[in-house]
């Protein structure tokens, strides 16, 4: 009995140690990462990187007397030095993968960046704008501007009245015309379009509005409809609504008076004015009162509106399913047989004009190809990803593996050690412009840029230069990966399946954690996060335990939405969390005096195992694909994980 005893000590001693050295390692770890990511060096390092590009610039860029000043002649350069490093490694002298894509890049960055030229389009100002561009395109623009005044006019949207019969102490608004070149799918001019857009930020709220709440769509929504009409062989259909907000009325208490356009003045009543009596583009009220009116007009076509997602409707009748998402006035419908899509747009355009765009293309500017012989949809934005690149200088860039510069953590930088002059010269940078891009992309079809992207949101109030050298770092991934697709579908059966992870204590400013999950039906992922926790968690368990309940939370709304529109599944729903506490925790309240101290709202998760909607599952580290979203990985596992997420 003293030998079991003895032994069992012994063990327990054995255990101890090896958590007290496992803490020891990992406060090791944390403080290595410290001082590898101690902003003021990061700051110093991006400064250098950024004068010795501006001292390249003024002298020529001159290299033993010739000067490098087209990409052709850098790209040359490039592919001449990696030949040589593979010479190198052909002998046997190896060099990290990595480390010369790295230098690579720094090479290559020659492009000078000009703050003032970031962010400008290409589209008119307003009329005087237009007309003074070539006489062909004047004349598009011409055409674009009297369509719009004659569609305001055909559907009643003004009347046009004397000033005098303004009510006394009632403001007169002005209007903007607003341009823009629509674009198609391959990013190529489709036609110009032109809105007279109300100047809505001087309304007043409770004289000139009450509410403007007006839901739309979610991305995972659009993406679940394109994986069940791909798997399953459904139409697909794309329509448009024309001037979508003209068809809400304004009520009584909301008529707003505006002046009328410049240049299109009626003639003999210059002076006169438009009482509006429908929404137009840019009242605070106008997308709430047009999603009322196209609500009303589907629950009397016999369309349920989803509780759990606002902007999706479901009908099913003898004949067949219709499911639609919807997106202000572009509406992505999905159904079995096609003849009930037939029937749809046709109810649709007894009321309203609209643009029927046949099989879905390119939906809320993502493009989307379909091959129905393998029945699966993917989805891309190559057109957005070469705007960015040409936007932000990086045409002549070299890519990189990967978005984010492995282990790199970014910090809030510290106001003392910038001058006046940095401080200037980093104002004129677009940083939040370029994050706001990418944030689209992240968001929509690019889920291998969510976490450098979440990190990169976190400075929108405080960046240095290295953040902005970390924002260009992903700019460079995505052109080296622009043609990347997001796969849906495919002929596995639709079966709902989650990954959850996080990393402690990540954030180096605030020791919050970061979590991340995401979800599939069989193929590629239709929904996935990473965000930072709103606590700091005193363990890892603690720190996969509330990521794990974000991915509950979100795997109930997928359950329910899957089971409104007719695909409830048919057992519990799998999440794969590589902590085996975290697991244990979800099933018993076991390890209290670890615990005790955890919000009670996170103890949600255990109750939706309990009642069989859930299910914990462990698998190895090196196979979650929520380990992506947590942390910046080295190359290897990086874009191992990147092809579980269904990206080729």
């Amino acid at each position: 009995m003293d030998k079991v005893r003895e032994e069992v000590a012994e063990s327990k001693a054995r255990v101890e140690e090896a958590r007290t050295e496992k803490r020891r390692k990992r406060l090791e770890d944390i403080r290595e990462d410290e001082r590898r990511n101690d902003p003021a060096r990061l700051d110093e390092e991006a400064r250098n990187d950024l004068r010795r590009e501006e001292a390249n610039t003024s002298t020529g860029g001159d290299t033993d007397g010739e000067r490098i000043d087209d990409g052709r002649v850098v790209d040359d350069e490039v592919g001449n030095l990696r030949q040589m490093f593979e010479n190198i490694n052909a002998n046997n002298r190896i060099i990290e993968a990595d480390r010369v894509d790295h230098l690579l890049a720094a090479i290559a960055d020659h492009s000078t960046i000009d703050p003032r030229t970031l962010g400008a389009g290409d589209e008119p100002r307003d009329w005087d704008d237009a007309q003074r561009r070539p006489p062909k395109e004047a004349a598009e623009w011409k055409a674009a501007f009297e369509d719009e005044a004659k569609g305001l006019k055909d559907m009643g949207v003004y009347i046009l009245i004397p000033r005098s019969e303004v009510p006394e102490g009632t403001k007169i608004r002005r209007c903007k015309a607003v341009l823009k070149n629509k674009l198609d799918e391959n990013g190529n001019l489709a036609r110009r379009k032109v809105r007279f857009v109300f100047k809505g930020y001087e309304q007043e709220y409770g004289k000139d509005y009450t509410s403007t709440t007006s839901p739309t769509a979610r991305m995972e929504s659009w993406r679940i409809l394109l994986h069940i009409a791909a798997a399953l062989g459904w139409d697909a259909r794309q329509i448009d609504v024309k001037t979508a907000f003209l068809y809400g009325l304004l009520p009584d208490k909301e008529v707003q008076y505006m002046e009328q356009p410049k240049g299109f003045e009626e003639e003999g009543k210059e002076t006169w004015v438009w009482k509006l009596q429908r929404g137009i583009y840019g009242m605070k009220q106008a997308g709430r009162i047009w999603n009322k009116t196209m609500n009303d007009a589907m629950l009397s076509w016999g369309f349920t509106r989803l509780a759990c997602e606002s902007c999706i409707y479901y009908r099913k009748t003898d004949s067949g399913v219709v499911i639609s998402a919807v997106h202000v006035d572009d509406f992505l419908s999905v159904a079995d047989p096609p003849s009930e899509n037939d029937a749809f747009e046709a109810q649709m355009s007894k009321i309203w004009t609209i643009s029927a765009l046949g099989e879905a293309r390119f939906c809320v500017g993502i493009a989307i190809s379909r091959n129905k012989e393998a029945r699966t949809i993917s989805l891309s934005q190559t057109a957005l990803i070469d705007r960015i690149i040409t936007q932000f200088g990086q045409q002549d860039a070299y890519p990189t593996k990967t978005p984010m510069d492995p282990g790199l953590k970014l910090r809030r930088p510290n106001p003392s050690d910038m001058t006046s002059n940095d401080k200037l010269e980093l104002s004129k940078y677009p940083y939040r412009s370029l994050v706001g891009c990418l944030l689209y992309l992240s968001v929509a079809s690019r889920p291998d840029i969510t976490y450098a992207v979440q990190q990169l949101s976190q400075f929108l109030d405080s960046y240095s230069y290295a953040h902005w050298g970390a924002a260009i770092r992903v700019v460079r991934y995505l052109k080296g990966t622009r043609e990347l697709k997001l796969v849906l579908g495919g002929r596995n059966p639709i079966s709902l399946v989650g990954f959850t992870d996080s990393d402690w204590a990540n954030c180096l400013d605030t020791r919050r954690s970061v979590g991340g999950y995401s979800f599939t039906l069989g193929s590629g992922i239709i929904s996935w996060t990473t965000r930072k926790q709103k606590t700091v968690a005193s363990s890892s368990c603690e720190a996969e335990y509330a990521a794990a309940y974000e991915c509950g939370k979100e795997a109930i709304w997928l359950r329910t939405l899957l089971s409104s529109i007719g695909f409830m599944p048919p057992s519990p729903t799998l999440i794969l969390c590589d902590n085996n506490a975290a697991i244990n925790l979800s099933e018993d309240p076991s390890l209290h005096q670890r615990v005790k101290h955890v919000d009670i709202k996170y103890h949600f998760l255990r109750e939706r195992v309990h009642s069989n909607e859930l299910k914990l599952s462990y698998v190895n580290t090196h196979n979650n694909l929520a380990d992506i979203f947590t942390k910046a990985l080295d190359t290897t596992k990086f874009e191992k994980l990147r092809g579980f997420l269904g990206l080729a």
